[in-house]
Order: structure tokens, then sequence, then C-alpha cells
């Protein structure tokens, strides 16, 4: 249940960028954000205070805004507020800094705290609202500069190229939370991060640092440009510069020089670094690495527009990581570990799916001959590499729209979707007898194997797939009767053999 809210709140952060950005000004955005932050949480109420004034509320009645009780909350000097008409809800709220700083406030009736997968949500909202605020204030600045005298020119120049560098920012957001969205493979994403923090700010080096899984003192580079991220070992934390100072404030810090590097940097950069800047990255609202930049420029000094871009790729390296992360745990609660194949609740589902669908289908019962043998002779983990093997070769005999499961220890089962008769199935089931009797070489040792396949029609009407499996189990073990290394297709005289045999 937590993997689903994860990808939830990822696609929320997402509507919510795409929403606010759309909207012509600030108060339109704000507005947006509290109605769009309130739906997300369920809650009752949502503000946004800016300084010391609600700048926009949802939940209360007209005129009825309780402006001290919302400050208190932002302030954090309480974590309720009473609502006319509800009573006493439970709030939280996030803030921003910088030069117009600010806070998003959510409150929910009942007593019930907000979880941490929530508050993580509301700091997100929260960031991704002070990003938009910044770019419309920048667009009215500069809108106001083109109607000031010649001599503003300069400062006119600058702000436009601010605003392409937001512009840019947001282009290079947007591709990344889409590859986040469609799932894309994770190093690729890392890597397009990195390409764009490097593209935007220029500098000569960046590198994402996460810590070892195994040793959460190193820190790995992960992806990287201008550093050789596959040949540079784990550092300690505390001598990775920039990077592992971020970790250890869990806060974006800059350094001039680079004399707190470990000396593997020092010797792949030649000691030249001048510049480096880091921000923090998470996983599931943990603290997992940090994003770096530096530059071997001698006048290079980080601005505020430098800190708030690295802080937006970085909190997007937290989204793909944790999206990552949850997407994992939800691909392994369904499939087998060993194998990648379909788990057999998994493979139940989808066989009752394509049932109620009127899929014509035809399910194989796999059983590995001579499989205990090998296991015996040669150990478990001789015995685990040959399933894998197996699995890969069944697999491959497949169309797309095939499932493939183990069901546990040697026994496999196939779906077959779309049969336009038994002779489809026939076909499969040959394929899998032959290509599993194929010899194979695990744990330096040339062994072989066979399958026996029971073969079952899916009938018109059939919904449950319990009898469906009965009959494919029932003609395996006719086919292992028979000589073993073979399929057997399963008709009804089998049923009453089976019996008197059982």
């Amino acid at each position: 249940m937590a993997g689903i809210a994860g990808s939830l709140h990822i696609q929320q952060l997402v509507e919510l960028l795409a929403v606010v950005t759309s909207l012509p000004d600030e108060q339109s955005a704000v507005q947006g954000a509290v109605e769009l932050a309130a739906q997300a949480l369920e809650a009752e109420v949502a503000a946004v205070v800016l300084g010391d004034r609600v700048a926009a509320a949802v939940g209360f009645p007209t005129g009825a805004v309780p402006t001290g009780e919302l400050l208190a909350v932002g302030r954090h000097d309480r974590d309720w507020i009473d609502v006319p008409g509800l009573g006493r809800c439970t709030a939280a709220a996030a803030e921003w800094a910088g030069t117009h700083p600010g806070q998003l406030l959510i409150a929910r009736w009942g007593d019930e705290p907000f979880p941490a997968d929530e508050r993580n949500l509301i700091r997100g909202m929260a960031r991704t609202l002070d990003l938009t605020l910044t770019m419309l204030r920048t667009l009215r600045a500069e809108h106001e500069m083109r109607q000031r005298s010649e001599r503003q020119a300069e400062e006119n120049a600058r702000l436009a190229e601010s605003l392409r560098e937001q512009q840019r920012l947001l282009l290079h957001l947007s591709v990344i939370q889409r590859a986040i969205s469609r799932r894309d493979p994770l190093e690729e994403i890392l890597d397009t991060i990195t390409a764009a923090a490097h593209e935007l700010l220029g500098d000569e080096i960046v590198g994402l640092w996460v810590c070892d899984a195994e040793a959460p003192d190193h820190a790995r580079l992960r992806s990287s440009v201008g550093l050789p991220a596959k040949r540079l070992p784990a550092l300690l934390r505390s001598e990775a510069g920039a990077a592992g100072e971020a970790m250890r404030r869990n806060d974006v810090v800059v350094l001039s020089g680079y004399e707190h590097a470990s000396p593997v940097l020092r010797a792949l950069t030649g000691g030249r670094l001048c510049a480096s800047m880091a921000a923090p990255v998470h996983e599931s609202g943990q603290l997992t690495g940090s994003l770096l930049v530096a530059s071997y420029r001698p006048d290079r000094a980080y601005t505020d527009g430098d800190e708030q871009t690295l802080r937006a790729f970085a909190q997007n390296v937290s989204l793909a990581l944790t999206d990552a992360h949850t997407f994992n745990k939800m691909h392994q609660a369904v499939h087998d570990t060993l194998t990648g194949l379909a788990s057999r609740g998994l493979f139940l589902e989808r066989t009752t799916a394509r049932l109620v669908e009127g899929v014509a289908v035809a399910l194989l019962f796999i059983d590995l001959d001579r499989f205990k043998a090998v296991n015996d002779t040669h150990g478990h983990a001789a015995g685990d590499e040959l399933l894998v093997i197996t699995a890969e070769r069944i697999k491959a005999q497949l169309r797309t729209g095939d499932v493939a499961a183990r069901f546990g220890g040697d026994e496999f089962a196939v779906l077959l979707c779309g049969v336009t008769g038994i002779d489809d199935a026939v076909r499969v089931a040959d394929r899998i007898v032959r290509t599993a009797a194929e010899p194979m070489v695990v744990a330096g040792h040339r062994v072989s194997v066979d399958a026996s396949i029971g073969v079952a029609l899916g009938e018109p009407g059939e919904s449950d797939p319990a009898d469906l499996m009965r009959r494919a189990d029932i003609a395996m073990y006719e086919a292992k009767r028979n000589g073993r290394a073979r399929y057997e297709l399963f008709s009804e005289h089998m049923r009453l053999g089976f019996a008197e045999v059982a």
C-alpha cells in the first residue's frame, strides 16, 4: 500500500507543477495550489501564507479565515486549528526560504497526525509552489523593466536571461518528470539529471553520490559528468568534500577550493577545483546521498539562482530514487525472486482476468524431471542456476501477452492467451519440452533435465481458474506416467484414472 501511495504522490507533484505553471499570475498560482493540495491530501483546509498574510485559503466560510491561527501553524507554534462547523483539525505546514518566504498549510479533521509520506508530499508541493512563484515574479519584473528608461536596458537583459534560465530549468524538469512517470530505466533518468545540471549550471563536473547500502558511511558515484563513475571507488562520506558535507548537514553546501577532498578526487582533477556546491538527495524521505557541481574556474561564485537550480535537480533525483524503490518493491511482491517470473498469486489473477474477459486460453503445467538429482549432487546454488536458465528458456518460447510463472520448487506454469485451438498449445508445449532437454552448464558441470507438461484448454464460460489448473496438473502427471520428457493433453478419462491413483 505504501508503494502505491508513493507512486500516487509523485503523480500529484507532477500534476501540481503542470497546473500552477499554466496559470497567468501569482495569485492564480497560489489559489490553484491550495485547491490541488487540499484535493490531493483529502483535507478540509489548505492555505498559503506569504510573510505575515494569508495569500489564499480554502475550507473556511467567507470572511472567517483565522489569520492568527494559520500564522501560528506556519511558525510551528501549534499543530491544530479550530475550523467553524468542523471543530479541531490536525494541521501540518511546510515552508520555503529565500527572498519571498512562505508556508503551505494543510489541516484535516481529527486528531491523527499526518504520516511521514504525506508530510514529504506537503514539502514537495511547497517547493514546487516556491519555484513557480519565483518564475512568475521574474516574469512580472521583466515586464515592468521593459517599461522603464533606456538606462535600465542592461538590467532588463539580465532579467531576460534569468527568465530563459528558469524556462530552461522547467523544460528540463518536465522532461525528467515525464521519464519518471513512464518508469524509464533509473540509470537513464539519473544520467539525464546530471547532464541537465551540467548544461544549465555550466560547471565542468557534476556527480551524484549515493550511500552504499552495505556500508552507509561510504558514498558511491552513481552518475556523473567529468568523472569516471564506473571506475571511481566508494569514498568515505567524510572525505567526499562538498558532497559529504551536504549529506552531513542535510542541506545545500558551498565550498571554496577542494582541500578537504579525498586523495582520489584530487588526483582525478589534478587539484584544479576552485568551487563546489552540493545538495542532499533522499529516498522515501531518508537521506541517501547528494548531487554535486564543481568548477575549475577561479572566479566561480554560486548565486541564489544556482542554489535553487541545484535543489530542483536534487529533488528530482529524490523523486526518481523513491519511485524506483517503490516500483521494485511492488514488482518483487508479485514476482518470483529467483527467476523473475510471475508469482502464483499474480498468475492466478491474470488467468482469472483472461477467463472473465472470455479470451480463449490454454494452461501448461510444467514439472522438471531429474531436477532433484542435480540439486542433491551439485548443491542448491547449482539448482537455483538451473531454474533461472530453465525460466529463460520457457519465456523464450512465449508470445507477447502470454504469462509464465514459477509455482515453487521445480514447478512452472504457462498461460497462453488468444489461442485458436489445441494446436497452438501443442506447438508451445513441444518447443518447451525440446528446449528444456538441451544440456546446460551449471556450477561448472554439464547437466540435463527434462520437462513433463500437462496441457489443458479453457472451456467456454469458465471463469474460475481452479479447475483449469487441476486439469493441466492431471495431464502433467499423465505425462510423467507415460515416460516423462513429454507433454499430454487433458481428457476426461485422465480425471478418473488420476482419482484412482490418488
